[in-house]
């Protein structure tokens, strides 16, 4: 038996919903099953948190408008957070969560914050607490001295990622799909499969709308300079460009990119790379896909009821 997070009924660690009070229980449920492998697990965790924000944030919103405070968009942006503690006391994270959230200041007034953009935060915002979510899940099945992510744990969290999105477009979008990859890169055990999962998102990201914005989120997670960013960006939309000559070329500099995705000595501290890296890429591609498909992607977050 468990405890209800809201009304603290005790009910069954197996059922979805409290009986006493009908709060959601699935999302932080430790029963969690994605064997059948169809994504649709990760899905019902992402359409939850998607849920929860949109509560909190539609709370944020009405108190800067009561208020006359200006700075929404950060508001939007501390929901993220939540996802880091998904484990820890539920009924004290929401509490201080929706307080932190109507009454928080904003950086950019609530007439400037269209509507597209808050569905857009807190698509985001869902986005990165089902990363952490699954990553809490993963580390629960290791031992005390193995606390750290392997490179096919990695491989687990990109796909709970990408089965968000194939279970509502039907596939992954580029950017994200390059996102994922050069995510994994952080965490592969080898320089050449490093160099492989570059040339594989370089092929996928060639002329790709908004390959720089995650490129930028990968060289903001990594601490690259400027002038990296964007020698790595005219790589990843040049060389698919330029054919097998750009190929060519490319392979003399792969090498190169992917040292800058070098792991560390240190397996704790790559593990917080990758999931940075996880989340930040994710986001940027998020902001490059939005607006081709923002309004469906939001729709199904937000109305399960049409998700098979």
């Amino acid at each position: 038996m468990i405890k209800c997070s809201e009304c603290g009924k005790d009910i069954s660690d197996k059922a979805t919903v409290c009986i006493g009070c009908g709060a959601p229980i699935h999302v932080l449920n430790n029963q969690t099953d994605t064997s059948n492998g169809s994504g649709k697990i990760d899905f019902d965790n992402f359409r939850a948190a998607f849920g929860k924000f949109s509560d909190q944030a539609a709370t944020a919103v009405e108190g800067a408008i009561c208020l006359g405070k200006n700075k929404a968009t950060s508001a939007i942006e501390s929901a993220i957070s939540l996802g880091r503690e998904a484990f820890q006391s539920q009924a004290e994270k929401d509490a201080a969560a929706i307080e932190n959230l109507a009454t928080q200041e904003f950086g950019a007034s609530s007439e400037q914050t269209t509507e597209s953009q808050l569905k857009c935060y807190k698509f985001k915002a869902a986005l990165e607490s089902t990363i952490d979510m699954k990553f809490a899940e993963v580390l629960k099945t290791k031992p005390e001295a193995e606390k750290y992510l392997s490179y096919v744990d990695a491989q687990i969290l990109t796909a709970s990622v990408r089965n968000i999105f194939k279970t509502v477009l039907s596939f992954t979008p580029p950017q994200m799909e390059a996102a994922c990859r050069l995510s994994e890169a952080v965490l592969a055990p080898s320089a050449q499969e490093k160099q492989n999962l570059i040339k594989a998102s370089i092929g996928l990201a060639g002329g790709t709308a908004g390959i720089g914005m995650v490129i930028g989120g990968v060289g903001a997670a990594l601490g690259w300079g400027a002038s990296i960013v964007t020698s790595i960006t005219a790589a990843f939309v040049g060389s698919s460009i330029a054919g097998p000559v750009g190929w060519v070329i490319a392979g003399v500099g792969l090498a190169a990119i992917a040292g800058y995705f070098a792991t560390s000595s240190n397996k704790q501290t790559d593990t917080e790379r990758f999931l940075n890296v996880l989340k930040k890429a994710s986001s940027k591609a998020v902001d490059a896909i939005w607006e081709k498909y923002g309004d469906e992607l939001s729709k199904a977050a937000d109305q399960g009821s049409s998700i098979s």
